[in-house]
């Protein structure tokens, strides 16, 4: 398809010297591969699109391809032949390195700052965007040719580590009591409620209950966090405990989630060292004055932001925007980045909007460097989801609920299969992942059980669906068909697989369902790539969709093994199966899920 896309703009180049040549792609197979929408070029050719897209039909000639005037678009439509072989060169040819739709190194660095959760709490829904966005957006880029640099921002520090050490110091330094008694937690799962994280969650929700009653509390947790800066020894040994206890609990959702980061030892209490350098350097910029009640402060009337930057507390303690901004630098400093994103909620979309204006004040270096990427909050349906207040759905918790199911649909229709287990706990996972992605990154999700959970209609059970329906017919085929689709050891975004000849004879994919799957399989490459550049996994996961659904008609209306079949059709619809099996399994591997081979 690189070809053709090529060629073709190479021709409307020559056609229209000095115009913007960009293409599109039609909406479907029946309409072209490629299109080019005239507007802008007859605009500046003094002519009417309708017209011009009429002129460039009829003086463009490729071979293997159609050109045809559709009103102000020309769009160019490949053969069926041509179409074939140009789709399915690229996914079986690929080199094992390099799979289809990947890109070669391009020289630039990308950070990626996500999942960041806060020290003491458990993973709850909310905690799946940011993990699951910033997972897929970093595999993208890596997929591109970027460097990529994998960090998770832990909030191990701030004035919430001081309401946690003065509910410690209140309530479960000398026992742990029943905090049972205080709150209904019947949805949380018994061997949850157990564990040393989920007593430090229940200590932080009755803090925030009972400081609504009693105002002097807000002080006491103020004061344990100045303790804490001030390197007081009890609250530096609470909080070593307490990280450490965290962190435990983090890796073990990692690694089920599937998500690495270069280093976990880069959250905010890693730049306390830095914050008296960067205040310094702020001072001696003159950005840095004193509002009120001894706080220290930036302008950014003149940025058209009206609220200014608190980078000081009066009472000297640091808080967020001092660590955000300290750690831009260290950042700089060290990574030599071309881009910088951070996966963060819409809640925090003034916080950025003011770090990026003081970073640009700061050094121009940063200026359309740092990029923040929010995301809709999970709500409940009576409303949003508050730690404090304890009204929470825990991941973990999604992800059992969904295994369950999946496990108990199994046990019913196909009990005998092996690594039950292990299926149920892919599908699931691809349940809750893919629901995430399939919404509109920008948009808030209401929670409901049946929806995050569903495992028909478009979700990630109906693609991981197709791959083992594809490699059930490849079994069956025999031979050494189900090894070509089979994946290789995957070496951080990409999955290895052995490059396969083309058949020689593709006249088995001239029906119209064939040429749809193939048109599908040639638009995921330009999902991926816009992955990256609208930073959400949505374009991705409704073209892995589109396949499934394209495979499905496909395998309806072509029959593959079919006895009347020549040996030259069975190959090449094989050989499609190969293919369609190749690119979701490596669509599904970009955004964290597994293809199973039976389910």
């Amino acid at each position: 398809m690189d070809d053709f896309r090529r060629t073709f703009e190479q021709q409307l180049a020559a056609a229209l010297p000095g115009a913007e040549i960009a293409l599109e792609r039609p909406r479907s197979g029946e309409l072209g591969d490629l299109a080019f929408p005239c507007f802008r070029a007859a605009k500046q050719v003094g002519k009417n699109p309708v017209q011009l897209s009429q002129e460039l039909a009829a003086a463009i000639h490729i071979e293997g391809a159609l050109l045809m005037a559709a009103g102000p678009y020309l769009n160019l439509k490949l053969a069926p032949e041509a179409r074939a072989k140009a789709v399915l060169g690229a996914i079986l040819q690929a080199p094992a390195e390099r799979p289809y739709g990947s890109r070669p190194a391009n020289g630039k660095k990308v950070i990626v700052e996500y999942s960041s959760p806060n020290i003491a709490k458990l993973f709850t829904i909310g905690h799946l965007r940011s993990t699951m966005i910033g997972h897929a957006l970093a595999q993208a880029h890596q997929f591109l040719g970027y460097t990529v640099v994998r960090l998770n921002h832990l909030g191990d520090w701030g004035t919430q580590f001081g309401t946690l050490l003065a509910a410690y110091t209140r309530w479960a330094q000398d026992e742990n009591p029943d905090l049972d008694a205080d709150f209904d937690w019947a949805e949380v799962a018994p061997e949850r409620r157990r564990t040393p994280l989920f007593r430090l969650f229940q200590l932080y929700v009755r803090f925030h209950a009972e400081e609504e009653n009693d105002p002097a509390m807000r002080d006491e947790a103020r004061a344990w966090f100045k303790r804490l800066e001030n390197n007081d020894p009890r609250a530096r040994e609470l909080w070593k405990r307490f990280r450490d206890l965290s962190l435990a609990e983090f890796q073990r959702i990692y690694d089920r989630l599937g998500v690495r980061f270069d280093t976990l030892e880069e959250g905010e209490a890693f730049y306390e060292a830095q914050l008296g350098p960067t205040l310094k350097r702020l001072e001696a910029s003159g950005l840095l004055v004193e509002g009120d009640r001894g706080a220290r402060i930036i302008h950014l009337e003149d940025v058209g932001i009206a609220t200014p930057c608190l980078v000081q507390k009066g009472d000297g303690a640091s808080i967020y925007a001092t660590r955000d901004l300290a750690a831009a630098l260290y950042r700089k400093a060290t990574y030599h980045f071309d881009r910088c994103l951070y996966v963060v909620g819409t809640d925090q979309v003034l916080h950025f909007q003011q770090i990026f204006a003081v970073l640009d004040k700061l050094d121009p270096w940063f200026k359309g460097r740092m990029l923040h990427t929010p995301f809709g909050m999970v709500k409940l349906p009576e409303g949003k989801m508050s730690t404090r207040k304890g009204n929470v759905i825990f991941l973990e918790d999604v992800l059992d609920e969904a295994r369950e199911r999946v496990a108990a649909i199994i046990q019913e229709k196909n009990p005998d299969l092996q690594d039950k287990a292990d299926v149920a706990e892919m599908l699931g996972m691809g349940a809750v992942v893919f629901f995430d992605a399939m919404n509109d990154r920008v948009k808030p999700i209401t929670f409901t059980w049946d929806r995050v959970i569903a495992l028909d209609g478009d979700t990630g059970p109906y693609v991981q669906y197709a791959h083992a329906r594809i490699m059930s017919v490849l079994r069956k085929a025999g031979g050494d068909w189900a090894a070509k689709a089979q994946a290789g050891a995957a070496k951080g975004p990409f999955i290895a697989f052995v490059p396969t000849p083309l058949p020689s004879d593709l006249e088995g994919l001239q029906a119209p369902e064939a040429q749809a799957l193939l048109f599908e399989l040639a638009g995921l490459p330009g999902a991926i790539a816009a992955v990256a550049d609208g930073c959400m996994a949505t374009p991705l996961a409704r073209q892995l969709v589109a396949v499934a659904r394209s495979f499905s008609g496909f395998y309806t209306n072509c029959p593959i093994l079919a006895p009347e079949n020549t040996p030259e059709a069975r190959d090449a619809r094989l050989a499609l199966c190969v293919a369609t099996a190749r690119a979701l399994c490596q669509g599904l591997f970009l955004m964290g899920i597994q293809a199973p081979d039976e389910m």
